[in-house]
């Protein structure tokens, strides 16, 4: 995470956060400070800065599946997901696997399991075809108070309400597909001066260090069918009923 003197930002992997902390480091200089883990959540944020807002980034669902599946960290470092024996039982060729197989294979053999660890993320009570799926799964553990307690807790009410009350955090998300017009507004907000939100405005992409792969196809639109469009709504319905916007699969 990196606290600023005005706000915490939560950095959630593949939503653009790389861009967001090389700019904050810009406009604040060493009074931007990094802390904990990159990617830590908001129960982690030390006590002396728990005053302070939140900020974090949004990004559809269908697009961040396709920037995970080209990254390919779960290529690379398959202990942090889960044991590939496990996996090849029936998907034989993993990790060489396509787009599809890869999201079935996260919706399946990464949730419950963090950092090679099973983490108590289930919600025993929801019949199967409403079981939340990796996003939905990652939003509860970065952004709210005793996340298992909150997994647990979530009923089909919640799905739709897109709410995990009354464990969430008050975060503010930017979104990944306006990041510089919304980063330049929030500093502007906190009293930035005019050329420094500009230059945020007008910077050119930030990608991370080690991205791996390169995408096949331009538009996130091309890699889903009609069946894993619907299995994706159906499994990130608590985030799709959060954040309506995302609905429609998006570049």
């Amino acid at each position: 995470m990196l606290i600023t003197p005005d706000f915490v930002f939560i950095h959630m992997p593949k939503t653009g956060g790389t861009f967001i902390v090389r700019m904050l480091q810009k406009v604040y200089g060493d009074a931007a400070v990094e802390t904990g883990r990159k990617h830590a959540t908001c129960d982690e944020i030390p006590e002396a800065e728990r005053g302070k807002p939140i900020v974090s980034v949004m990004r559809s669902p269908f697009d961040r599946y396709v920037s995970q599946y080209h990254y390919g960290w779960w290529r690379t470092q398959p202990q942090e997901y889960c044991d590939p024996a496990t996996i090849r039982a029936d998907f034989p060729r993993y990790p060489d696997v396509g787009f599809a197989d890869f999201v079935k294979i996260a919706n399946r053999f990464f949730v419950n399991v963090h950092r090679g660890v099973a983490t108590g993320y289930e919600t025993p009570h929801l019949p199967p075809a409403l079981t939340p799926g990796w996003h939905t799964e990652q939003f509860v553990r970065f952004y709210c108070r005793d996340s298992r307690q909150a997994f647990a807790g979530l009923t089909e009410q919640a799905l739709q309400r897109g709410r995990a009350e009354p464990y969430e955090y008050p975060v503010e998300f930017l979104k990944t597909e306006t990041l510089n017009d919304g980063l330049a507004d929030l500093l502007a907000r906190f009293g930035v001066g005019a050329a420094q939100a500009e230059a945020v405005r007008m910077h050119e992409r930030v990608l991370p260090e080690q991205a791996h792969e390169t995408r096949e196809r331009a538009d996130a639109d091309d890699y889903f069918d009609e069946a894993l469009r619907d299995f994706v709504l159906r499994k990130e319905s608590f985030l799709f009923n959060r954040f309506p916007e995302y609905r429609a699969v998006t570049a």
